[in-house]
């Protein structure tokens, strides 16, 4: 009786250890899936764009009911395709940025750190930022996240609670025309930038036409009145301002006003944005690999890529020198001990370029401490002025100790060369 009691309080053990294994089993999944529960969306009205015109993408958090303090996000968008207008905070969840978010039109990237303290955020469809994009070109593109995208909860441990991040697609295009069919000798390509601001366009003519009726303006849905401005199938602008306008046209036949044609010229004649190009080490290095850094960002076409030319200037070989295709940080190599001018040229898509340069000296060790200056004892520099005088007054003290010792030695040293020469003569008698 004792044996059979004591075999089923062993199965009734093992049971138990079974149940509450699974029982774990279960609590940690189930706690895992809580844990890993926050999502990072993008959100738009419209995912049809149309060239020249706007449109904002929201960037929203579900937490699913885990709070959260630490918002990480990293946004990447075709540059070619869209330019970021203006970001827009007013309505965020993030109450705290650690530093302010950083925004490239020229690498398409967006990077953000934000939070709120402790209880932390717990949101449902929560607003993190609204951003502003402007359509540059026609064509497919998304905006994605990057990798430096995480979610952090409010545990004291930082637990990246981060499941899911959803991107979007977009199709960006130029409004469908319904008329003449319109084209520009000055500006054939409706995609590419141009820097010329006075465009003419010429339109098909039907046998029915009366009249036509046109303007141009920023707006790609823009249609003109319904009154006529000529009969002739062409027209000039002169001197428009840079960006992206449309030329609107609708035809009057057989008395009845037809659908409106439209056509795009991008006009980019302004010159990229100033920049400065840095010199590491330094402008003066010993170092026969510098390396050169440089950015600068262009308003309206936005850049195409940058070129680097790099002069000789000390042994005058100016001629024949021609720039080279290069991005930044760029490293020389093998550079000889001279003077160098560094010019970078930043060139924009409408082919405006801006030029900036750097003059830097290749030195060797001992010319490392002698500048134009003075004298670099490393912790201070002693001006050339006061390198001579100390000179002088060494070379002074070293003509009075000596005088003084002449003074004080002469006797002696006059019996000294007496007796020397006197020897010399002996030495040359004997010897004949």
């Amino acid at each position: 009786m004792a044996n059979s009691n004591e075999k089923i309080e062993n199965i009734w053990l093992k049971n138990a250890i079974k149940i509450f294994v699974i029982i774990s089993i279960i609590f940690v999944a189930i706690s895992s899936l809580k844990v890993e529960a926050a999502t990072l969306s993008l959100s738009s009205p419209s995912s049809n764009v149309l060239v020249g015109g706007t449109f904002d993408v929201s960037l929203i958090l579900d937490t699913k009911d885990v709070p959260v303090n630490i918002i990480e996000s990293e946004l990447f968008f075709p540059p070619d395709k869209l330019q970021l207008a203006a970001p827009s905070f007013g309505e965020s969840i993030i109450q705290m940025w650690p530093t302010p978010p950083l925004f490239s039109n020229e690498e398409g990237r967006v990077y953000l750190v934000g939070g709120k303290p402790s209880p932390g955020i717990n949101t449902r469809k929560g607003l993190i930022l609204t951003l502003t994009f402007r359509v540059v070109s026609a064509g497919q593109g998304e905006i994605r996240f990057g990798k430096k995208s995480s979610v952090l909860a409010n545990d004291g441990a930082g637990t990246d609670v981060l499941r899911d991040k959803s991107s979007i697609s977009f199709l960006s295009s130029f409004p469908p025309s319904y008329g003449p069919l319109i084209s520009s000798p000055t500006h054939p390509d409706q995609g590419k930038w141009y820097q010329n601001n006075s465009p003419v366009f010429i339109w098909t003519r039907s046998s029915l036409t009366e009249s036509y009726s046109y303007k141009i303006d920023h707006d790609p849905k823009g249609l003109p009145d319904q009154v006529a401005d000529s009969s002739s199938t062409t027209v000039s602008y002169n001197n428009i301002g840079n960006g992206i306008w449309y030329f609107h046209l609708i035809e009057k036949a057989s008395g009845v006003w037809g659908g409106a044609s439209h056509y795009a010229v991008k006009i980019d004649n302004e010159l990229p944005d100033p920049f400065t190009v840095n010199a590491t080490p330094s402008k003066e290095t010993i170092s026969q690999s510098p390396v050169f850094r440089f950015s600068t960002s262009d308003g309206f076409s936005g850049l195409d890529h940058y070129e680097m030319k790099i002069v000789p200037l000390s042994s005058g070989e100016k001629e024949g020198v021609e720039f080279f295709r290069v991005s930044s940080p760029y490293q020389a190599v093998n550079w000889k001990v001279g003077r160098y001018l560094v010019v970078v040229r930043a060139i924009d898509n409408a082919g405006n370029t801006k030029d900036e340069s750097v003059t830097v000296s290749s030195i060797n060790l001992f010319s490392k401490f002698i500048g134009q200056e003075g004298v670099d004892l490393v912790i201070a520099v002693i001006p050339w002025f006061w390198v001579v005088i100390g000179f002088i007054i060494i070379l002074i003290a070293f003509l009075i100790i000596f005088i003084r010792l002449w003074i004080k030695h002469r006797e002696h040293l006059r019996h000294a060369f007496s007796e020397d020469l006197k020897k010399f003569f002996k030495l040359i008698r004997n010897k004949e």
